[in-house]
């Protein structure tokens, strides 16, 4: 469950923010999520038939080189069965720590790939529409949209693509009567 996750990503970002240490907790977090991508790894922390001293054993070694308060967290996952939604609570805390610094997340759809230069300029586009000084673009294509680019940042969306403008203009063309 989501909630789960969020719960420990708003309980972990609470910390760092108090200890200014966002930074260094989303550059560990990510070192772990690197870890517990591992299906191997996961599966020993989440294995009900093991200890969980002997867990938190393996956890001792295998996150020596994270801040001990990230490492408690995942102690903390361990012990109360919630390892598997590491994930989630690693994307929400780098939610917050993106809002946190001013910066939006954006869901970009186009009908091609995007290169470099055409990124750049989507972002800067939206950076200048939510008025952020930064805005990270996830990327997806779908080739229904025809051409253009639907965006989705925060609760707002901006859907530039070619089939909804064929859809307006077919739905204004029908609404017209002729003379």
């Amino acid at each position: 469950m989501a909630a789960t996750g969020r719960r420990y990503a708003q309980a972990a970002f609470e910390l760092a923010k108090e200890q200014d240490k966002v930074d260094t907790w989303l550059e560990d977090l990510d070192r772990a999520g690197e870890v517990l991508g591992d299906s191997d790894v996961l599966a020993f922390l989440d294995a009900p038939q093991l200890a969980d001293n002997v867990k938190l054993d393996g956890i001792s070694k295998l996150f020596s080189d994270v801040d001990v308060l990230v490492r408690n967290t995942v102690n903390l996952m361990t012990v109360n069965r919630d390892i598997t939604k590491f994930a989630d609570m690693h994307r929400m805390f780098g939610e917050m720590a993106d809002e946190y610094s001013g910066i939006g997340r954006a869901e970009v759809i186009t009908a091609v790939p995007l290169d470099d230069e055409r990124r750049s300029k989507v972002a800067e586009g939206l950076e200048n529409l939510v008025g952020r000084n930064e805005v990270k673009i996830t990327e997806s294509v779908d080739s229904e949209i025809i051409g253009g680019v639907v965006a989705k940042i925060g609760d707002r969306l901006v859907d530039g693509s070619t089939r909804t403008q064929l859809r307006a203009m077919r739905d204004s063309l029908a609404e017209r009567p002729i003379d």
